[in-house]
């Protein structure tokens, strides 16, 4: 190495050496490397000799300390305020309604408590939400194939040894004492989609045309083994989310999308169609603008604490109460679509596509059923209505927070579509 290459990488070193974010540490040299090479070619244009202007050079890049102190700020962690903001706030209005049903006594259950029982699983949830915020997300696709044979060998299991309550089928798992349903698993599919439609592909076969197929099996092969559920809600959003994170990773813009226009206007008219749930329609109209009060409970509302939390929401708060909710949703949802657009991975793009476009379709399911005309179905209005699965959905959001902490601290990447 000559002296002049010494002095510049001692240049680089020193820079780099402030830079925490190590992945970052080649996209920094390339740059400045770039920048120097430029400055080096026009000094020595002007008749300098290389060592002179290799010198001149890096005094003119400045003191590598604060040069390196003001990358460590641009490429620093970041959190998405907005996002964590919008959870908090669904998790509070969860507590006050669990408070609601507890307080009124046609809700009373002896020795049970809606609000402390879902204080602990908001707690555990936090805890493991402040966990995945510092978990590195890439490390997740290695585990992808895993995940989707251990998600499909979960499917078939809940088929074959699950037990079924007011339709919906369960499978308790002894150890732990928790409880799987479908509504539980298909995340994880779609998780697990996105690691393999985003990794390596040596492991394929080398025709494009036969690796295109295998990948469309890959998505579809779910299919037949939700169906035997005859669980419709379940089935479209696995549908729906598979096919975008397909036509997303493989680009196949045309017949993805005309698949899955087909298969929502098939879905809705018949979801539209099959139900008709009046009391639900009288409740949510009763309400008025600002509703009945808190702790009021309206008759012949079933589950006011889980399925029907919703529309138990407007009945004590009004359609006022409604609209901000809608709200909040609306925002929840602008946020991760910002989001999206700010991460680079193309591992992490899939994920934030993934996990939001779950939450998101849960959300707005949650908000239709307060219509009267949308089927019921086991899947739960997320981080609000009662229940363990508000563990998952805020590991869900520490995963996506800890996706967008790393958005700046990552190389440039582009996602392109496989050839």
């Amino acid at each position: 190495m000559t002296n002049e290459q010494g002095h510049r990488k001692l240049f680089l070193d020193q820079v780099c050496l402030e830079v925490r974010a190590k992945d970052m540490h080649g996209d920094i040299r390339e740059e400045l490397s770039v920048h120097l090479e430029e400055l080096i070619q026009d000094r020595q244009a002007q008749g300098y000799l290389q060592a002179e202007s290799e010198a001149w050079a890096v005094a003119q890049m400045g003191d590598p300390r604060s040069l390196g102190k003001t990358l460590n700020r641009v490429h620093k962690p970041r959190m998405n305020w907005g996002l964590l903001g919008a959870v908090l706030f669904f998790a509070a209005i969860s507590l006050v309604m669990m408070l609601s049903v507890d307080s009124n006594p046609a809700g009373e259950m002896q020795g049970w408590s809606f609000f402390r029982n879902q204080t602990y699983y908001m707690i555990i949830g936090l805890i493991l939400m402040l966990g995945l915020y510092f978990v590195d997300f890439r490390k997740l696709q290695k585990l992808a194939w895993p995940l989707y044979f251990v998600t499909l060998i979960g499917i078939i299991a809940l088929y074959a040894g699950g037990i079924t309550i007011n339709g919906v089928a369960f499978l308790i798992l002894r150890v732990v004492h928790f409880p799987i349903t479908l509504s539980f698993l298909t995340p994880f599919l779609c998780i697990a989609l996105a690691g393999i439609l985003t990794g390596s592909k040596e492991s394929f076969i080398a025709s494009v045309r036969y690796r295109r197929w295998i990948e469309l099996l890959i998505v579809a092969f779910p299919l037949p083994l939700l169906a035997m559920f005859h669980a419709l809600p379940e089935l479209i959003s696995y549908s729906l989310i598979a096919l975008t994170v397909y036509v997303w990773c493989t680009r196949q813009w045309q017949w993805g999308l005309a698949l899955a226009s087909v298969l929502i206007a098939i879905t809705a008219v018949k979801a539209w169609n099959t139900a008709s749930y009046i009391q639900i329609r009288d409740v949510v109209r009763s309400a008025g603008w600002w509703g009945h009060g808190f702790a009021n409970l309206p008759e012949y509302l079933p589950y006011p604490h889980t399925d029907m939390l919703p529309v138990y929401l407007v009945y004590c708060f009004g359609w006022a109460g409604g609209l901000l909710l809608l709200g909040m949703v609306l925002w929840f949802t602008a946020r991760l679509v910002k989001a999206l657009h700010l991460i680079r991975d193309p591992f992490g793009k899939a994920l934030v596509l993934t996990l939001g476009s779950t939450l998101v379709i849960r959300l707005l399911y949650g908000l239709s059923i307060m219509s009267g005309k949308m089927v019921l179905s086991s899947i739960a209005f997320p981080f609000l209505s009662y229940g363990s699965h508000v563990i998952m959905e805020f590991a869900a959001v520490g995963l996506l927070l800890g996706i967008y902490r790393r958005k700046d601290m990552m190389p440039t990447a582009s996602l392109r579509p496989i050839k």
